[in-house]
C-alpha cells in the first residue's frame, strides 16, 4: 500500500507558505490532477528551480518531459539564452507542452525531441549542467548509464520517485521498485558522486557528480 512520504498536513503547510506556482504551473497542475497526470508538483518545482539557479546552470535534459511541467521551471531558471532539452514520447504531449510553454513566453528556451528519451540521449551532444530523471522507472539504472557521461563535473544528476510512494521499503519488489532500487545502490555506490534523497514528495535524488 503507497506510502506518504511527507506526512499530508506537512505539505499542505509547506505549500501554503510557498504561495502558489505561476499562472501557467497552476493550469499545468490542475490538467494534472483532472487526468491523473503525474508531475513533479509546485514543491518539488521550487527545487529544480533552486538547484538550477544555485549552479547557474545553462544547459538542462531532461529524460521524460510529460507535457512540460518540470521543464517550465526549469526554463525559468536558465533564463534567456538557456536551454532546456526535452524528451518525450507522446507527440500528444510536446503539442501540449508547447502551448503552455509558449504561454509562459519561455519556448525559446526549450527544445523538444519526441520518441523514447534513451534513444535520444545517444544522439544529443553535452555537456550538461544538469540531467533530470523522469522515465519508467523500470529503466532508471539505464537513464543513468546512458546519460551521465553527457554531465559536466560539478553538475548534478537529478532523479524524482526515488521512494517510490513507499515500495523502496517492502518486500518483494516489482520491476519498477526494483529499477529506483537498483539506481540508488549506483549512486550511492559511485565514488564520483555525491547522492542525497531529498524525502519531498515523493523523494528526489540529488547527485553532485565530483570528478
Amino acid at each position: 500500500m503507497p506510502i506518504d512520504i511527507l506526512h499530508p498536513q506537512i505539505e499542505s503547510y509547506l505549500t501554503s507558505v510557498a504561495g502558489p506556482s505561476s499562472p501557467v504551473a497552476q493550469e499545468m497542475e490542475r490538467l494534472a490532477k483532472e487526468r491523473r497526470f503525474p508531475i513533479v508538483g509546485p514543491l518539488v518545482g521550487r527545487l529544480l528551480l533552486q538547484q538550477a539557479a544555485l549552479l547557474k546552470a545553462k544547459r538542462v535534459l531532461e529524460l521524460g518531459s510529460g507535457y512540460g511541467y518540470s521543464a517550465l521551471w526549469f526554463a525559468m531558471a536558465v533564463g534567456e539564452g538557456g536551454t532546456v532539452v526535452c524528451t518525450e514520447h507522446s507527440a500528444d504531449n510536446v503539442r501540449l507542452g508547447k502551448e503552455f510553454l509558449a504561454k509562459a513566453g519561455v519556448s525559446d528556451r526549450v527544445q523538444w525531441h519526441v520518441g523514447d528519451a534513451h534513444e535520444w540521449v545517444r544522439k544529443i551532444e553535452g555537456p550538461f549542467d544538469i540531467i533530470f530523471n523522469d522515465v519508467d522507472k523500470a529503466q532508471y539504472p539505464q537513464s543513468f548509464r546512458l546519460s551521465e557521461s553527457k554531465l559536466r563535473v560539478g553538475g548534478l544528476f537529478l532523479s524524482d520517485n526515488m521512494l517510490w510512494f513507499g515500495r523502496v521499503a517492502e518486500p518483494n519488489p516489482d520491476a519498477d521498485t526494483r529499477g529506483v532500487l537498483e539506481l540508488t545502490r549506483m549512486l550511492y555506490a559511485d565514488r564520483r558522486y555525491a547522492t542525497t534523497i531529498v524525502p519531498l514528495r515523493d523523494g528526489v535524488s540529488i547527485s553532485l557528480k565530483l570528478e
